[in-house]
């Protein structure tokens, strides 16, 4: 299980820019996946199947100008449902940068997935 609190944007780690996806995009692919559930202002919420193991990703996506600048995520899920999730936004076409809000910290995505994994 991986737990986070992280933001999403575009790689390389050295130079952040938007993700390679439009905000209507990727609000569509985010709407294909079951159980998750997103408002019109980019706020989503996912949430496990019933039965163990429980888990859930509290996300908003920000936007300027058709551009998908960034996104948001908290919570924990596991690592193939954090696959499911990224590929929403550009994986694994697209290299991916992941900030650390509390830790204030730049990770490429194998960086990443080991600090989650703590």
């Amino acid at each position: 299980m991986l737990t986070f609190h992280a933001s999403i944007y575009g790689g390389p780690p050295e130079n952040a820019r938007p993700l390679p996806v439009t905000f209507d995009r990727a609000t569509a692919a985010l709407q294909q996946l079951e159980r998750l559930f997103i408002e019109p202002d980019g706020s989503f919420v996912w949430t496990s199947p019933q039965g163990p193991p429980k888990w859930q990703i509290d996300g908003n996506l920000f936007d300027r100008d058709g551009r998908l600048l960034f996104v948001d995520l908290k919570g924990s899920c596991p690592s193939d449902e954090l696959d499911n999730l990224l590929n929403c936004f550009g994986a694994p076409v697209s290299d991916l940068m992941f900030q650390l809000l509390r830790e204030a910290v730049f990770l490429d995505e194998a960086e990443f997935r080991r600090f989650a994994e703590m």
